[in-house]
């Protein structure tokens, strides 16, 4: 979070490599540790010993994005990311909206699981990605039941999971299942609200 002393970092202008501590000024997180699972995943020990099922969001992004990361990096302690890339991460999670500007409604949020404000970007492809929470508004129904839905097989299963292993919808996927559901309460489809 900001601070008097420390403002935001406006990642538009940035042009060194970001710290840790810079990243997570630019997205308004004040946990130490978030920021640093998106660099380096939990040890082995506290995973029982398996490997982690996937990359760190940092490496999967700068991988999406095709920007090489030197190898000493994963060792690093005080590891300093290309804005590149911390700018697809921040869009890709929602914390930064597709101007590369914070998300004013993530300033107040809780901790522990979230879901984005908004559909954010696909950093490998630039495509939007909606959420259970953007479906849930759109289809006038709550959260949970979009997942007892799936859960079911009533609904169309997610096109994938982000870098924190969210599901996800295309934007076209998602199009498709508002109007799926429109017609199938015999209603017209809304074409305002389409994603």
């Amino acid at each position: 979070m900001s601070t008097p002393d420390q403002p935001d970092i406006d990642l538009t202008l940035r042009r060194e490599p970001l710290s840790l501590a810079d990243i997570g000024r630019a997205f308004g997180v004040s946990s130490r540790g978030t920021v640093h699972r998106w660099h380096k995943p939990p040890g082995q020990s506290a995973m029982d010993g398996k490997p982690p099922a996937t990359k760190p969001a940092l490496h999967a992004v700068a991988e999406a994005l095709g920007t090489p990361l030197d190898p000493a990096l994963a060792a690093s302690t005080r590891p300093r990311f290309p804005v590149d890339v911390v700018l697809a991460l921040g869009k890709a999670l929602g914390y930064l909206d597709a101007d590369g500007r914070i998300v004013e409604a993530l300033r107040s949020k809780g901790r522990g699981r979230w879901l984005p404000a908004a559909p954010t970007i696909d950093p490998a492809t630039g495509k939007r990605r909606v959420y259970t929470n953007h479906l849930a508004a759109a289809l006038g129904i709550g959260n949970e039941t979009i997942e007892r839905r799936l859960t079911r097989g009533t609904l169309t299963k997610p096109d994938g999971t982000d870098e924190l292993d969210r599901n996800f919808w295309w934007a076209p996927t998602a199009n498709t299942v508002l109007i799926d559901e429109a017609q199938r309460r015999n209603e017209k489809p809304d074409t305002t609200q389409l994603f």
